[in-house]
C-alpha cells in the first residue's frame, strides 16, 4: 500500500513540478519582453527579500513537521494547526510593529511594499508548513494543486496588471498581484488547518517545534542568502540590468529542481520511514540510483539550456549563456548536500545544519564583495559554486559522523 502511494506521489509531483515550472518558463519570454532588464532585476531582488523574510516570520517551523509526523503521529492535525496559528499571530504582531516604526521614523521606503513583502512572506511560510503536512501524509493530489495554483493565478494577473494597470512602474505589476494571490492562498491554508485541528496554540507543540526549527531559522536565512544574495549584491555593486540577466539564467539553471523537488516530496517521508526502521542498505541502493539519475539529467541540461535561452528570451539576455555551466553545477551540488542535510534533520542536529550553512553563506558574501565589482554577474555564478561546495563538504562530513554507513 505504501509503495503504491509512493509511485503515485512520484508521478503527481513530477507532473505538478513540470507544470509549475512550465508556468515559470512559459512566462519568461513574456516578462522579459514586457519588463526591462532593470524592472526584471527589481522583481527578483524583491523576491529574494520575500524568501529571507519567510524564514524569519515562519520560524522555519515547516522542518519540525517532518519529525512531528513520527513523534506526534496521533495528534498530527492538532500539531500543525497549533504552529500555523502561532505563525499567524506572531506575523501579525511583526507586521504591525514594522509598519509603525517605519511611519514614526519616516523611513524612506514604501510602507505598502514592505507590508506586502511581509504578508507574502507570511503566506509563503504558511503554505510551506501545510505542504510539508501534506507530504508526510502522502496527500499528493492536494499538495500538487497547492504547488501549481498560486504560480498559475499570479502569473495571469501579473501579465494583465503590467499591460493595463502599471504601465509606468511595471515592476509593481509583477510584485503586487503575486503578493495578493499568495496571501489569498495562505488564508485558505489557515482556514483548512484550523478546521481540521484544534483552534488553539499548544505550548508543548510550539516548544517541540522551536527546539527543532529555531536553529534552522539561521539555516534558512543563510540558505536564502546563498541562493539570493547574488542578485541583491549584483544590484548593489553593479546594476539591476545585470541582475535581470543573471536571474534569468539562474532560473533556467534551476530547471533541475523540477525533478529534484518532485522526487524530494517522495524521498523525504520514504527516507525517514526507512531510517527509522533501520533499513540502511535499502537507502544506500536507492540513493545511488538517485544520484546517477540526477548526474545524467544535469549533463543533458547543460547541453540544451543555451538553445532554450535563445528561444525564450530576447538578445539582451543572451550574453548570460556563458554562466549556464556553473549555475547548473551549483544546483547539482544543492541536490547532493540535501541528502546529507536529511540525515542531520533526522537526528535533530539542526544547530549543526545552521552553523555549516552560515559558514558557506558568509563565504558567498565575502567572495561576491570581492569579485562582483570587478567581473559583474559572471563572478557571482562562480562564487555560488564555491560556496555550495563548502556547504557540501561541511554537511557531508558531519552527516557521515552520524551515519557512517550512508
Amino acid at each position: 500500500m505504501v509503495e503504491r502511494s509512493i509511485k503515485k506521489a512520484s508521478t503527481y509531483y513530477l507532473v505538478g513540478n513540470i507544470f509549475n515550472k512550465g508556468i515559470v518558463f512559459l512566462t519568461v519570454p513574456i516578462f522579459t519582453r514586457i519588463l526591462s532588464t532593470s524592472d526584471y532585476g527589481i522583481v527578483t531582488t524583491y523576491n529574494s527579500w520575500v524568501g529571507i523574510l519567510s524564514m524569519v516570520i515562519g520560524f522555519a517551523l515547516h522542518m519540525s513537521i517532518r519529525m512531528a509526523a513520527v513523534d506526534y503521529k496521533e495528534k498530527f492535525n492538532d500539531f500543525v494547526s497549533s504552529i500555523i496559528l502561532f505563525v499567524t499571530l506572531t506575523s501579525t504582531v511583526m507586521i504591525a510593529i514594522t509598519a509603525t516604526v517605519m511611519k514614526v521614523l519616516h523611513i524612506d521606503i514604501s510602507i505598502i511594499l514592505v507590508v506586502l513583502c511581509m504578508l507574502q512572506a507570511y503566506a509563503t511560510a504558511t503554505i510551506e508548513d501545510y505542504s510539508n503536512y501534506l507530504m508526510m501524509q502522502y496527500r499528493y493530489r492536494f499538495r500538487t494543486a497547492l504547488m501549481v495554483l498560486p504560480n498559475l493565478v499570479s502569473a495571469i494577473f501579473s501579465v494583465l496588471a503590467i499591460l493595463f494597470v502599471f504601465t509606468s512602474e511595471q515592476f509593481l505589476g509583477r510584485i503586487i498581484p503575486t503578493a495578493i494571490v499568495t496571501f489569498f492562498f495562505g488564508i485558505i491554508v489557515l482556514m483548512l488547518t484550523l478546521k481540521k485541528g484544534k483552534c488553539k496554540i499548544n505550548l508543548e507543540y510550539i516548544k517541540y517545534a522551536m527546539t527543532i526549527s529555531a536553529p534552522l531559522i539561521l539555516h534558512g536565512i543563510a540558505l536564502n542568502i546563498l541562493s539570493q544574495s547574488d542578485r541583491i549584491m549584483i544590484t548593489a555593486l553593479a546594476d539591476s540590468a545585470q541582475t535581470g540577466i543573471y536571474s534569468l539564467i539562474y532560473n533556467f539553471g534551476m530547471i533541475a529542481t523540477v525533478i529534484t523537488t518532485a522526487l524530494e516530496g517522495v524521498w523525504v517521508p520514504w527516507f525517514i520511514m526507512k531510517l527509522n526502521s533501520n533499513k540502511r542498505t535499502e537507502i544506500e541502493i536507492v540513493a545511488n540510483d538517485y544520484i546517477h539519475f540526477m548526474t545524467y539529467a544535469m549533463g543533458c541540461l547543460i547541453l540544451v539550456a543555451p538553445e532554450v535561452v535563445k528561444i525564450l528570451a530576447n538578445k539582451n539576455y543572451w550574453e548570460g549563456i556563458s554562466i549556464i555551466p556553473p549555475i547548473v553545477l551549483a544546483n547539482y551540488i544543492i541536490f547532493a548536500y540535501s541528502l546529507y542535510v536529511n540525515i542531520e534533520q533526522f537526528y535533530k542536529k539542526t544547530l549543526y545544519i545552521s552553523l555549516n550553512t552560515i559558514i558557506a553563506a558568509v563565504s558567498n558574501i565575502v567572495l561576491n564583495y570581492i569579485f562582483i565589482p570587478k567581473y559583474g554577474y559572471v563572478a557571482a555564478a562562480f562564487t555560488t559554486v564555491v560556496s555550495y561546495l563548502i556547504s557540501f563538504f561541511l554537511h557531508s562530513r558531519y552527516a557521515r559522523k552520524l551515519e557512517p554507513t550512508l
